[in-house]
């Protein structure tokens, strides 16, 4: 059978890649893409619960964990990207 892909998913992840891009552009401070990067990840984990719930417990771990660390670095380089566009920086 072969995989749907999960449109819905995608889209929030777009929004929250988005999200950090534009406060990097509006030069809003660090704080706010924590925000950002905390909302990805618990719409990450709502958005995929089915298939989380499906693993094992430390299947489950192993890729939350890669999950997260692909959040933060994937949000991190589009505020920093941001941020560098409009010619500031950390």
């Amino acid at each position: 059978m072969a995989r749907r892909p999960n449109i819905g998913s995608a889209t929030t992840d777009f929004a929250f890649f988005a999200l950090a891009l534009i406060a990097g552009l509006v030069g809003l401070p660090v704080l706010y893409a924590v925000m950002v990067f905390v909302g990805a990840v618990a719409s990450w984990g709502w958005t995929r619960r089915r298939a989380l719930m499906a693993m094992k417990p430390a299947t489950r771990l192993a890729q939350g964990a890669i999950a997260i660390a692909m959040i933060a670095v994937v949000l991190g380089l589009a505020y920093w990207i941001g941020l560098l566009i409009t010619g500031r920086h950390l």
